[in-house]
């Protein structure tokens, strides 16, 4: 389904600076200037049901500032930060392993948008999302879902996924973002939207007369994508290799069809198991379907014997419930899955380049949280953010160290920043995929089960040569940095996103006082809202002489003050490059 989107035409006059080629190399090469230490992960307080004490010694404004935006969608105020210096990472972390989060389903059921057929539209699951985004005082388990939305991939890009099945799919990454990762792998498999999405829905044992057999598509894609990888790993997630020098597989096309029989038989839940017809026939219109885990029916599952990870065979005849379970256990006792996720989750959250010892240390928290519990992923989080290589105020000069900050990420962290809201409470944030005239992502329509980027993504010029990835920059090319351009400068200029009653409309009130004289005291605030107070001298330069240029006698030209410097803030490298 789709919309009218909105077009962000910008009148070229009110750019304080044009961009083209020259800007996306700029910001390439901002990604090559920070870098990765090392430190030890002694434990902390603050891990078990206690409600974690004030710390003897607050973390520093900066410190605090990097840490929202790597746990969060960045600060909101100066309030926010110096709320978070006074409480201690540990106690923030406490409250927001326990925040309550709002139902994406829920808000389905509450809006009940429906299309000419009387079918909740598409648009309302993309509207959910950035409701939690925006508006959720649960940020922490939004950033953490989001990770895990482009781990556990499934996309809308066709169209052909139901609103139900995506929001309801939200739901459970929400639910499991600070679990275990087992529950969460399993909730995942039987997960109807994953089903559709990837084909396990309805995928039945070989029939020779027809000439079909088990689809494969979920059992190849949970190994190479949401678990383990193709490659052996070491615990620090170098690749293990053979005596010739080449990568060791973690698995063959065997395993793979012994994963996708063992994944046989599976079809929607809440139907009749006994009644062997439904499991291919029955009405998909039916809500209640879409946000039901799927269930077996023994008629189509392979009961044969089945190869898995490292030689291990399932035994003929064990039905498909504990085929299903043996066969996640096997993924999920593999060594590679705590070096393979807890890589992603640093990339998603702190860095693109880890060291090996940073990955090490996350993977052995993954495989022991402190009391014998494997997966347990509120041990990981909290590791990640507060790993020695994650903190400190000396993050932007370090070689290697940094990530890009996501497009969807940046625009929502404009709009909490500037106190987005409309008039009737709801958004119409829909559509953002267009590379040319938006951001080139969108929430629920990454372009396949490969996400928007590659966790291996290497950009050709000096990060390939340094030996560096930098997924983001997948989708970074001149036409999204232009397209990036005319978005944020038409987004400003309108003083919001959208239309309407939904519409959402900006508070541009606390910075326009601050935009008077030379404007160092709107830089600060920027400096603090929208780069950690690490703004590069040139960027200050560059803002102090835009401003300089432009009028500031009255509220109305201290407000284009405001939006100029805006538009220059959102692509400036220091800026879109997170450290």
């Amino acid at each position: 389904m789709s919309e009218q989107r909105e077009e962000p035409a910008v009148d070229e006059a009110e750019l304080p600076f044009r961009l083209g080629a020259a800007a996306a190399a700029t910001l390439m090469l901002a990604a090559c200037g920070g870098g990765g230490g090392g430190g030890s992960n002694e434990p902390l307080p603050g891990t078990g049901g206690e409600t974690p004490t004030t710390p003897a010694v607050p973390p520093s404004r900066r410190d605090a500032a990097r840490f929202l935006s790597q746990a969060s969608f960045g600060p909101r105020s100066i309030e926010e930060v110096e709320s978070l210096r006074a409480m201690g990472y540990e106690r923030w972390l406490h409250e927001q392993f326990n925040a309550p989060t709002a139902s994406h389903v829920a808000y389905l059921e509450e809006q009940r948008t429906r299309d000419e057929h009387g079918k909740v539209r598409d648009e309302m699951s993309y509207e959910a999302v950035w409701q939690q985004w925006l508006f959720g005082t649960d940020v922490l388990r939004a950033r953490v879902a989001w990770a895990w939305l482009q781990i556990f991939v499934i996309s809308n890009v066709a169209p052909d996924l139901r609103p139900h099945a995506m929001s309801s799919y939200l739901d459970m990454l929400n639910r499991h973002a600070f679990g275990n990762y087992r529950t969460l792998l399993e909730d995942a498999t039987l997960h109807p939207a994953m089903g559709y999405y990837l084909n396990m829905l309805g995928s039945a044992k070989e029939d020779p007369k027809k000439g079909t057999h088990p689809n494969e598509n979920y059992a190849r894609e949970v190994l190479q994508l949401f678990s383990i990888g193709l490659a052996k790993l070491n615990p620090d997630g170098s690749t293990q290799l053979d005596a010739d020098g080449k990568a060791i597989p973690t698995y063959d096309e065997r395993v793979v069809k012994g994963f996708a029989k063992a994944f046989s038989g599976f079809s929607h839940g809440g139907l009749d198991t006994a009644n062997p017809k439904v499991f291919y026939s029955h009405d998909d219109n039916v809500e209640a379907l879409w946000v039901t885990p799927m269930q077996a029916w023994a008629a189509y599952h392979d009961d044969g014997e089945k190869i898995l990870l490292d030689g291990r065979m399932l035994p003929p005849a064990q039905g498909p419930q504990r085929d299903l379970k043996d066969a996640l256990d096997s993924i999920f006792n593999h060594p590679n899955v705590g070096p393979f996720i807890g890589r992603q989750l640093i990339q998603r959250l702190v860095t693109s380049n880890p060291s090996p010892a940073y990955i090490q240390r996350i993977a052995a928290v993954f495989a022991n949280n402190g009391q014998g519990i494997r997966g347990d992923l509120r041990a990981v989080v909290r590791a990640i953010l507060l790993d020695a290589e994650a903190r400190g105020d000396d993050a932007a000069t370090r070689p290697r160290f940094g990530k890009q900050r996501e497009p969807v990420l940046r625009f929502a962290m404009f709009l909490r920043a500037l106190g987005a809201k409309s008039a009737n409470g709801r958004n119409s944030i829909h559509y953002l995929d267009g590379a040319d005239d938006a951001l080139g992502q969108s929430p629920l329509l990454a372009p396949s089960v490969f996400n928007f980027y590659s966790p291996n993504f290497r950009p050709a010029g000096p990060l390939a040569a340094g030996g560096m990835v930098a997924p983001e920059f997948q989708i970074t090319s001149e036409t999204t940095v232009v397209g990036s351009l005319n978005f944020f400068a038409a987004f400003f200029r309108r003083g919001g996103y959208g239309s309407g009653d939904s519409k959402l409309m900006l508070d541009f009130a606390p910075l326009v006082p601050l935009a008077d004289g030379t404007g160092a005291a709107l830089i600060e605030r920027l400096d603090l809202l929208f780069f950690d107070l690490q703004m590069s001298a040139s960027t200050r330069s560059r803002l102090s002489t835009l401003i300089a240029a432009l009028p500031g006698t009255n509220a109305d030209k201290r407000l284009q003050r405001v939006k100029a410097a805006l538009t220059v803030v959102a692509l400036s490298p220091d800026h879109v490059i997170q450290k």
